[in-house]
């Protein structure tokens, strides 16, 4: 059985940003992997989502993009520390980096630089009917541009936000450690 929210001190760590266990574990469920599915995690940092997927898709293939090559570094070591094959970097930034993808099932994006309409513009060819995005926007500037960006596309969208507050020991006490709050949306094609 496949689950999700692998610890973060699993991961080869750099100075690339990571998506936090709890969250990378719900952006796993709303995904909603199957075995043979093919994804793309775009913006894919230390690859965190990148390995959580390809173990979803244990007979599919995950195409990450980074633009950071630290980042395709770190992604690159992560897959071989967890022994995946189906793994395969692309250095670049989307929408170009996403030229020469096959029909995808599902999409995820954990950063745009930018380019949020011509990454949704170019998912949207790449997904049939049924696809799934999911979205993770820690800005207000970015939650708001995906709601504007939704409007008029052929998907039903939907999102939250979730607050993680990870529990720490100080002496004899035990305290909350927030992190910051993490929108999550999710997009199925019609």
């Amino acid at each position: 059985m496949q689950t999700f929210g692998i610890r973060d001190e699993e991961f080869i760590r750099g100075k690339v940003p990571m998506t936090k266990a709890e969250i990378r574990a719900m952006v796993m469920v709303k995904a909603g992997i199957r075995p043979t599915d093919r994804v793309a995690d775009i913006g894919a940092g230390t690859g965190s989502i990148s390995i959580e997927a390809a173990l979803a898709a244990s007979e599919g293939d995950v195409y990450s993009i980074e633009r950071n090559p630290e980042g395709i570094r770190l992604i690159e070591e992560n897959a071989e520390k967890f022994g995946l094959k189906n793994i395969h970097t692309i250095q670049g930034t989307a929408p170009e980096a996403m030229d020469g993808l096959p029909p995808l099932n599902v999409v995820i994006i954990g950063g745009s630089s930018g380019n949020m309409h011509a990454i949704l513009d170019r998912a949207q060819e790449l997904l049939p009917k049924g696809g799934r995005m999911v979205l993770t926007a820690v800005t207000a500037e970015t939650t708001g541009e995906v709601v504007r960006e939704f409007q008029g596309r052929p998907f039903t969208l939907e999102g939250f936000q979730m607050q993680i507050n990870r529990l720490r020991k100080l002496g004899r006490y035990h305290l909350y450690d927030p992190l910051s709050p993490v929108f999550i949306f999710t997009a199925e094609k019609i």
